[in-house]
């Protein structure tokens, strides 16, 4: 019997892979191209990721029955299928070792500064097998566990920053800039709502298909909300120059936390906020990538490669980047035109393919 999860643990896991990595990069990357109108940056990336969802919508409406897999050779042919397939892993592959850098970076220079940087990102990726063997179902129940506690830390975060914040720093308000504003969208877009495609790959598991449609819509409005509060408030908090220079700004903004000069320096609530994120964002890509394996290998357990996948992925992620520099220069980049084209030409193709079959 096929794994399933309910629509409270799909949302939960769409609204994690959506804030991902994005939750910590998105302000300094908003602030860099939108400056003050960083905040009309992600609301129009948010309505144009609604947009987007609603593609994906109409492809869980026709691929639930069989699996996105299964319906790609359906539509396009058992050939052409094939290299969508191919495509579709290289891409959640990369997707993977990006994921597994930054955090393995992140938590190597803020928080455990001397632990070894290859050391910390086995142990995640070690950690991450064990979760994706035990399946999807034990996966969505551990990120409903975790769910309360992580938007808990983003409210707190959000309400003990706000008595510093300068809303002068949000002006003026789409007077300059305006270029920019909407040149910012596709870095962002591409880092969150293009990247929802590979989603697409556990929504037959959730238990009915109005379920995984809603969750991927409430999954995008909840993660998108919080997208905008946390960039305002480092606008707010530490102006714009602040949250554009700084390479973790939301951390930053952590640091500013100070209650009576007692209760300060607990930036680790940031730390948690996106290591859960992040955490649960690699093992539903994990997961995903490993069943879509063994179908273009025709492989009955899937557990039998998930080993040397972890090796691979671990390597990969050793030598993907050198530092945030090129970290910065992929997203701006390489990755929009990938994340183009895999989530969202390839979408639209497979629906104009099908419309032409049936006519």
């Amino acid at each position: 019997m096929e794994a399933k999860l309910d629509g409270i643990q799909f949302f939960i896991l769409v609204t994690m892979n959506v804030l991902g990595a994005a939750i910590i990069f998105i302000p300094s990357l908003a602030a860099s191209y939108a400056k003050e109108n960083s905040w009309i940056t992600i609301s129009l990336t948010v309505i144009i990721g609604l947009a987007i969802i609603l593609l994906y919508n109409h492809l869980i409406h026709i691929s639930y029955d069989k699996g996105l897999y299964a319906t790609i050779d359906k539509i396009t042919g058992k050939w052409f299928g094939k290299l969508i397939l191919i495509i579709f892993m290289l891409y959640t592959f990369m997707n993977i070792i990006g994921n597994l850098w930054a955090i393995g970076d992140f938590i190597s220079i803020q928080i455990l500064m001397g632990t070894p940087f290859e050391v910390i990102t086995f142990l995640i990726i070690l950690t991450v097998l064990f979760a994706i063997r035990y399946g999807i179902e034990v996966i969505g129940r551990t990120a409903q566990l975790f769910f309360p506690f992580t938007i808990l830390c983003a409210i707190l975060l959000t309400l003990l920053v706000m008595g510093q914040a300068d809303w002068t720093n949000a002006k003026p308000i789409f007077r300059v800039h305006q270029e920019a504003t909407v040149a910012g969208i596709l870095p962002i877009i591409s880092i969150t709502y293009l990247e929802l495609f590979i989603m697409l790959g556990i929504t037959h598991m959730v238990h009915d298909k109005q379920s995984a449609k809603k969750g991927m819509i409430y999954g995008g409005i909840t993660s998108g909300v919080l997208l905008l509060i946390i960039t305002v408030m480092c606008i707010a908090v530490l102006g714009v120059n602040g949250t554009a220079n700084s390479s973790y700004p939301v951390y930053a903004l952590g640091q500013r936390i100070n209650l009576y000069n007692f209760f300060q320096r607990v930036e680790i609530i940031v730390a948690f906020i996106w290591f859960f994120t992040i955490f649960f964002k690699i093992c539903v890509s994990y997961y995903i990538l490993v069943h879509a394996l063994s179908y273009t290998l025709k492989i009955q357990k899937y557990k039998v490669i998930t080993i040397p996948l972890m090796f691979i992925i671990f390597f990969g992620s050793l030598h993907s980047t050198a530092n945030s520099f090129t970290s910065n220069a992929y997203i701006n980049g390489t990755n929009i035109i990938t994340s183009l084209l895999v989530g969202l030409l390839i979408p639209i193709l497979l629906l104009v393919i099908r419309l032409f079959r049936r006519s």
